[in-house]
């Protein structure tokens, strides 16, 4: 594992949804808190010098961000609608504190205070690592993920079918720190940045290796990505100033996408503890929040379970993951349960049958799986740009995400509705569609099963 790629620490607060904060800039609300006594401002920043509160969604315009969540509202399924209660998103701020901050001792004062409903010290982003081999060509062969079951998902099988290839008008956002678009492999594959910047050096290694898991040309170089031809965009994680600022990237990303469209979180945040434990993004309450609404929207989200630990490389079972408030949010049993509608991905071996989980966390609320070992893609590195050290639920979410690209575009391709999140994730996660593993980490999607046996039932688009 890498270290983590914040620069300073961060605290998210969301102040309770009544209140009507000036949201429009920076400048407007730091102003704001300077006048009011709501939090005691002033004495804070006295007690606690070089603090400063922004807008935790700085990419979109407040009154856009409100037009947008309701309209999503209005036009999500009756029964999604009667479930879902949207947050004011124009509460959620953040401070950026200088390092040497006790930032533990100042979320507890915040907690104090009657019009906070919620503080905490933003997690790490943790990408993982990968390692290099000698350029070879063609490399498909090392490509295993991309065969018949029970090895891989059967991508070459899609590829037999009008959409199987990613060709199509559904859209992927891949969302993590940073890419390499100048691989030889993703020539002419058309990615396109959103927003944000490509070029943190940091992200370069795990950005390119899983693009090239979906991307990789059909050109006689290296290898093949599942879905060569797809519309793919980037939103990065980071801001200039090093923070991880995945929410607001999740939020531009449910503005960019549209209903069955797919966004890839390529993230996974680490526990404030000694033992450096892993777990989803969607166990910070915010990046829980806009992954909801993106999925409220019809968006399909793929979102890794997480490496287990960075010390000990052993995963944990998020059946007993508890938040701060000591519930069990990511056991499906448990009364506290809460289901964001993402596809939540976990990592298995990529040989020995069967199959068994990798470092993955595991548990019920695991949807599917795949190959997270020794996978082959796109490297950064210019004189060996291939690489076969891959790994963990980084690729396999890479490939799940490819997964539902195919299916999606066969599916508008066979003059089918687009599949919602809900749809999607019963797709894929059904053991009548798939490779199951005695670990809890779902099932493993077999493309052939599915646009055999699932696809010519769906009723046509009216």
């Amino acid at each position: 594992m890498a270290n983590s790629i914040l620069s300073h620490p961060r605290i998210i607060i969301k102040f309770k949804d009544p209140l009507n904060l000036p949201y429009r800039d920076n400048r407007e609300l730091q102003a704001y808190f300077k006048k009011s006594n709501l939090i005691s401002w002033n004495q804070l920043v006295q007690q606690f010098p070089g603090i400063k509160i922004v807008r935790l969604f700085a990419s979109s315009g407040s009154d856009q961000i409100v037009k947008h969540v309701k309209k999503i509202v209005e036009r999500s399924r009756p029964e999604d609608r009667a479930q879902y209660k949207a947050p004011n998103f124009l509460t959620y701020c953040a401070i950026d504190c200088p390092d040497g901050i006790d930032t533990k001792k100042l979320v507890s004062l915040l907690l104090g205070n009657e019009a906070v409903d919620n503080a905490y010290i933003e997690s790490e982003v943790v990408p993982p690592a990968m390692t290099s081999v000698k350029k070879a060509n063609p490399m498909i062969g090392r490509q295993r993920y991309l065969d018949a079951a029970p090895t891989g998902v059967d991508a070459k099988f899609a590829w037999t079918v009008k959409g199987g290839r990613g060709e199509g008008r559904v859209q992927l956002i891949d969302i993590e720190p940073g890419w390499f678009l100048k691989h030889e492999d993703l020539k002419g594959a058309g990615v396109k940045l959103v927003s944000g910047s490509a070029n943190n050096a940091d992200g370069f290694e795990h950005g390119i290796g899983v693009l090239g898991i979906l991307l990789m040309q059909d050109n006689k170089l290296g290898g093949v990505g599942i879905t060569p031809r797809a519309k793919v965009k980037l939103i990065s994680q980071m801001s200039r100033q090093g923070h991880n600022v995945i929410n607001d990237a999740i939020m531009k990303a449910i503005h960019t996408l549209h209903f069955g469209d797919i966004l890839l979180l390529e993230a996974q945040v680490k526990e404030d503890d000694p033992t450096g434990r892993l777990w989803p993004v969607e166990t910070q309450p915010v990046t829980f929040d806009v992954i909801e609404l993106a999925t409220t929207k019809g968006i399909i989200v793929i979102e890794p379970a997480g490496n287990g630990s960075l010390f000990s490389g052993i995963g944990h079972t998020l059946d007993g993951f508890t938040n701060r408030k000591n519930q069990r949010i990511l056991d499906r049993n448990s009364p506290d349960f809460r289901d964001s509608g993402a596809i939540v991905v976990a990592a298995a071996t990529n040989s020995k049958q069967p199959l068994k989980r990798t470092s993955s966390n595991f548990g019920n609320r695991v949807d599917c799986f795949a190959s997270g070992a020794n996978l082959f893609t796109a490297s950064k590195d210019p004189l060996n740009p291939y690489t076969r050290r891959f790994n963990a639920t980084s690729g396999a979410a890479a490939i799940i995400a490819g997964v539902a690209m195919a299916v999606q575009n066969i599916v508008e391709a066979s003059h089918k509705s687009r599949l919602g999140p809900k749809q999607m994730r019963a797709i894929l996660s059904n053991k009548a569609n798939g490779v199951s593993s005695r670990d809890p980490i779902g099932v493993m999607p077999d493309l052939k099963k599915i646009i055999k046996n699932v696809i010519p039932a769906l009723p046509a688009r009216t």
